[in-house]
C-alpha cells in the first residue's frame, strides 16, 4: 500500500520488528536474535486489556495469559481427529519449552508464572470438562461426583498450605572475631518480602577456611553468607529455604522443611483425583465390562470421535492421564528422597561429587540417613521438619 510492505498481522501490531520477522520467515532466512528480542519486547508492551474504570488499558503478562488461551484451544483441536490428538499432544511440550526459552531470552532472570498458569489452567479445564460433559452422559452416580469434588477441594487445600508456608529465612551477617566492622566493609542484610513463616537468623561471614560443612550440605554460596545447615538459596525466591528440596515451577514456590509434607500430600491427592476422574470418564464414554462383580474397566471404545461431546471427554481424560503419569514419576522420586532423608538439592550436589549409586538415586555416606522407618517418622512427626535450624541457633 503506497509502496510500503503490509500483511494481515499489521491489524494487530504495526511495528518494524514484526515486518522484519515475517519477511525473514517467508524468505526462509534465519531471524536475527536482535529482531526476536525487539519483537518480544513490543508484544509484551502492547498486549493489553481495556478497562472500564478510566485507568486505560492494563498490561497483561504473556506468561500468564498464554496458557489460558493455549490449553483450551489445544484440547478443542485435539477433538477433531486421532491424528490431531497425537499432533497436539506432541506440540504442547514443544511449545512449553519454546515459550520458556523465549521468555528467558526476553526477561533474562525474571521469574515467570507460565508453568503455574499452565498447570492451574489444565486442572481447571479438566474439572470443567468432567462436570459439564462427562456428567452429562448421566452415567456417573451422585456419590461419585461428590467424591471427585471432595478430592479436588482437598488437593487445592494442600496446595494452599504448600504455597502459604515455604519457610523463607531472613539472613543477616555477623562479623568474624577480630574483624573490625566499618561503614565501607559492612555487608548488607539479605532483604526479603515479609512472610508469616519467615525467620530471622544471624550468621557469620564465611570463607573456605571457615566452612565446616561435612558430606554434601545443600547450602549454596549465594552472596557472602552461609545459611543454616541443610538450607539452600533460591534465586527465584531470592531467599534461603530451610532444608530446601527444590523450587517447584508448577506451583511457583520453594519446597522446604515447613511445606514438604503438604507438597507430598498435594501430589498424592492429584494422583488419586486424576486417576479416579479418568476412570469415571473412560468407563462412561466407552462400553465398560464388569470384573469380579464390582470393578468396571472400559472395553469398547470405537466411537470416541463420533461427536464433540465424546471426543472432548476422551481427549481431556487422556491429557489428564498423561499428567497423572508424570506426577507418579515425580512422586516415586520424592519417595526415594524421603526414604534416605536427602533433598533433591543435596542429591544433585552429591552427583557432582560422584557420591551416588543406583543410577544416581541413592546418596552414599549420608549422615542424615537414619534408616527407612526413622526417616519417614522424622518427615511426618518432626516439628522442625528435618531441619537443623534450632541446633544452629543454639550453636550461635
Amino acid at each position: 500500500m503506497h509502496g510500503e510492505k503490509t500483511h494481515i498481522l499489521g491489524i494487530c501490531c504495526d511495528c518494524e520488528a514484526l515486518d522484519e520477522t515475517f519477511d525473514k520467515i517467508f524468505k526462509c532466512e534465519p531471524v536475527p536474535d536482535s529482531t526476536i528480542d525487539k519483537l518480544l519486547s513490543v508484544l509484551g508492551d502492547r498486549l493489553r486489556v481495556p478497562t472500564f474504570f478510566g485507568a486505560g488499558a492494563v498490561k497483561v503478562r504473556p506468561d500468564i495469559f498464554t496458557p489460558i488461551f493455549i490449553v483450551p484451544s489445544c484440547l478443542y483441536l485435539a477433538t477433531l481427529h486421532p491424528v490431531m490428538t497425537m499432533a497436539v499432544f506432541a506440540f504442547m511440550p514443544c511449545f512449553i519449552v519454546t515459550f520458556h526459552s523465549l521468555w528467558r531470552r526476553a526477561q533474562r532472570d525474571a521469574p515467570t508464572l507460565f508453568f503455574y498458569s499452565w498447570g492451574l489452567t489444565s486442572v481447571i479445564a479438566s474439572y470443567v470438562v468432567f462436570q459439564c460433559f462427562v456428567v452429562a452422559f448421566r452415567e456417573v452416580l451422585l456419590w461419585e461426583i461428590l467424591m471427585v469434588v471432595t478430592m479436588m477441594l482437598t488437593m487445592f487445600y494442600f496446595l494452599y498450605l504448600t504455597r502459604r508456608n515455604p519457610d523463607l529465612q531472613r539472613i543477616a551477617l555477623k562479623p568474624r572475631q577480630g574483624h573490625k566492622r566499618t561503614q565501607s566493609n559492612m555487608p548488607h542484610a539479605k532483604t526479603m518480602k515479609a512472610n508469616s513463616s519467615s525467620t530471622s537468623i544471624t550468621i557469620a561471614e564465611v570463607t573456605d577456611a571457615d566452612s565446616n560443612v561435612k558430606w554434601v550440605d545443600s547450602r549454596s554460596g549465594a552472596g557472602k553468607a552461609e545459611g543454616p545447615p541443610r538450607s539452600g538459596f533460591c534465586k527465584i525466591c531470592d531467599a534461603y529455604i530451610t532444608v530446601r528440596d527444590h523450587h517447584c515451577v508448577w506451583i511457583n514456590t520453594c519446597i522446604g522443611a515447613s511445606n514438604h509434607r503438604y507438597f507430598l500430600l498435594a501430589m498424592l491427592m492429584f494422583i488419586i483425583t486424576g486417576s479416579y476422574a479418568c476412570h469415571l470418564t473412560f468407563t462412561t464414554i466407552c462400553t465398560p465390562t464388569m470384573y469380579f462383580d464390582w470393578f468396571l474397566l472400559p472395553n469398547d471404545c470405537r466411537w470416541l470421535y463420533a461427536d464433540f461431546l465424546t471426543s472432548i471427554c476422551f481427549v481431556t481424560a487422556l491429557y489428564s492421564a498423561i499428567g497423572v503419569s508424570c506426577m507418579c514419576v515425580a512422586f516415586v522420586y520424592q519417595f526415594a528422597l524421603i526414604s534416605q532423608n536427602v533433598t533433591s538439592h543435596e542429591l544433585a550436589r552429591a552427583r557432582g561429587l560422584g557420591m551416588v549409586s543406583f543410577g544416581g538415586l541413592v546418596a552414599q555416606e549420608n549422615p542424615n540417613n537414619h534408616g527407612l522407618i526413622r526417616n519417614w517418622l522424622d518427615f511426618w512427626l518432626s516439628t522442625s521438619g528435618r531441619s537443623g535450624v534450632d541446633a544452629y541457633k543454639e550453636a550461635l
